[in-house]
């Protein structure tokens, strides 16, 4: 098992930033992988009575059969593809970290984005694990807290970030768009789903 690096979160939760996971070349071809092997959906999110078509493409695999409900979207698991799979018993064996779902976001350039929010939802339980698996573009990423405090991140190929704790009782998360940037990046969330 991996010792945890630094907690990178003040107070109120835990958030550890494993760096560098993975050779590039390694991570080029998990990328091409994935890209080749997911079921890419098509939702649309509404917000304040608006519809829009979601800011990145988004697939969801794990056990057969797992079903998971956010921003009013829900999503029942296929299965697992080989790539996501491997990744999921790789983060046992080397994290002790157990999930049955992957979440994976593809980011097709900078004005792709995530806006503020928590992974707060009742099929996560209170104080969930998850694991965050970054390949392609580096990208900021932020963490608020509920009384305003920051903490900025910069994302890298090969990065596994891993939210534990009262992280998403007490923070929010976000990517925002970075327009000058032209890369993809691809995200992978680990999740446990009760």
């Amino acid at each position: 098992m991996r010792s945890l690096p630094n907690n990178l979160l003040p107070y109120d939760g835990e958030v550890y930033l494993f760096e560098n996971l993975f050779t590039s070349q390694k991570s080029d071809q998990i990328t091409k992988n994935i890209l080749s092997e997911v079921s890419w959906r098509d939702d649309k999110i509404t917000m304040f009575g608006k519809t829009y078509p979601q800011a990145r493409k988004v697939a969801f695999h794990g056990d057969p059969g797992v079903d998971y409900i956010y921003t009013r979207i829900k999503m029942i698991s296929p299965g697992w593809t080989p790539q996501l799979k491997k990744l999921n018993i790789w983060l046992r064996k080397e994290f002790q970290l157990d999930f049955n779902t992957a979440l994976v976001n593809y980011y097709r350039d900078g004005r792709d984005h995530m806006s503020w929010h928590r992974d707060d939802e009742p099929e996560l339980k209170l104080n969930p694990t998850i694991a965050s698996l970054n390949f392609g573009a580096s990208r900021d990423f932020f963490f608020r807290h509920n009384e305003g405090e920051k903490v900025a991140l910069n994302l890298k190929q090969g990065d596994l970030l891993v939210m534990k704790g009262q992280t998403q009782t007490f923070w929010k998360h976000s990517l925002p768009k970075r327009l000058k940037l032209k890369e993809p990046r691809l995200n992978i969330t680990f999740r446990k789903i009760y």
